[in-house]
């Protein structure tokens, strides 16, 4: 039976900026519909080859109506990525982390001076130049996109000499070569640093911007509360990307990630974001973000945002043999969202 919503959820997908305007336009005009915002993933690449494209797209998302967000993708490879490496980290190599057995590996330190004052430049020119309405850092973590590399059974970063230096002063002891709490505790301090000096940045350029984040399932408990401590940040987001190949059902990992991230959350007094997967869907699974965003509203969240509209049609391999449709992935989206702000909770077939 449909349930009235206690609150006002509001709704957001992932729009890749096209090359062409009246394209852009009717996308946006489309996703206005059924969408409150969108999240404008772009890199540092993007932003030195086509400024006037992202300009166009905030833009013409204002005159829809949407509030817009700036997902700068990827910079100094410490935020989720496409296969684009940062060109600050292509640049800076003496900037780069070194893992514990001595390797040097493309990933920019987050304790990096250099890299936090090229990142003011970045955020200053995007609140004055593009007017976004915010900015979303994407997926924070030391993790090394498989695209740049791979790290090795037990290498983990980063043991560059900031960080020993850092270790030093905090535990009055040697950085260790093995990840003991001490190490745990200093990475995530070296990551909740940066993400609280970026969101206080954006603060700076007008308290009425927003600033979010989004954790993966696979953070731990202690990163995640850390997250949500982050001063200057407005909203935390989950991904629970589910995919039929887990061995957990849907509902019951939706369910359980986006009740810890409310409930972690709501102890600090974020927003709570839930992320729908509409990106790379197998055939015969077009579903499946209808029934992720149902799965999202019936917890007290404030925002449903998906990856990404029409399930980003270039971004996939070009021989995957059972590529699901992308045009019905977006309709089963959009009726979701529909019939959600409707008040209709309840998960049709």
């Amino acid at each position: 039976m449909a349930t009235d919503v206690d609150k006002m959820i509001e709704f957001n997908v992932a729009y890749h900026p096209s090359p062409y305007p009246h394209a852009m336009r009717d996308d946006l005009n489309e996703i206005a519909q059924v969408c409150d915002g969108i999240y404008v993933p772009f890199t540092e690449s993007d932003l030195h080859y086509a400024p006037r494209r992202i300009k166009a797209c905030v833009d013409l998302a204002h005159d829809a109506n949407l509030i817009v967000i700036a997902d700068l993708w990827g910079a100094g490879n410490l935020f989720a990525s496409p296969a684009v490496p940062s060109l600050y980290t292509l640049q800076h190599p003496d900037q780069n982390c070194v893992s514990n057995r001595g390797r040097v590996v493309p990933k920019t330190c987050p304790r990096s001076s250099s890299f936090r004052a090229y990142m003011r430049g970045l955020i200053t020119d995007l609140i004055a130049k593009f007017e976004f309405d915010g900015l979303f850092w994407d997926e924070p973590s030391w993790s090394l996109n498989k695209y740049f590399g791979r790290l090795e059974d037990g290498e983990w970063l980063c043991c560059c000499d900031s960080c020993k230096t850092a270790f030093r002063e905090r535990f009055n002891a040697d950085m260790p070569t093995r990840i003991t709490p001490e190490v745990a505790q200093l990475r995530d301090e070296s990551i909740l640093s940066l993400l609280a000096e970026l969101c206080t940045l954006v603060k700076k350029g007008g308290e009425h911007l927003i600033t979010a984040t989004c954790v993966t399932p696979t953070d731990s408990i202690e990163f995640k509360v850390g997250v949500a401590r982050t001063p200057n940040l407005d909203i935390l987001g989950i991904d629970p990307y589910w995919r039929p190949d887990m061995d957990v059902s849907q509902r019951a990992y939706i369910d359980q990630h986006t009740g810890e991230t409310v409930s972690i959350a709501r102890a600090n007094g974020k927003l709570v974001e839930s992320w729908v997967n509409s990106n790379d869907q197998l055939a015969q699974h077009e579903r499946d973000p209808y029934r992720a965003a149902k799965l999202m509203a019936a917890h007290d969240i404030d925002q449903i945002s998906a990856w990404a509209y029409r399930d980003y049609q270039s971004g996939g391999p070009i021989d995957k043999p059972n590529w699901g449709d992308p045009e019905l992935v977006w309709q089963n989206l959009s009726q979701a969202y529909r019939e959600i702000r409707e008040g209709d909770l309840e998960i049709h077939a």
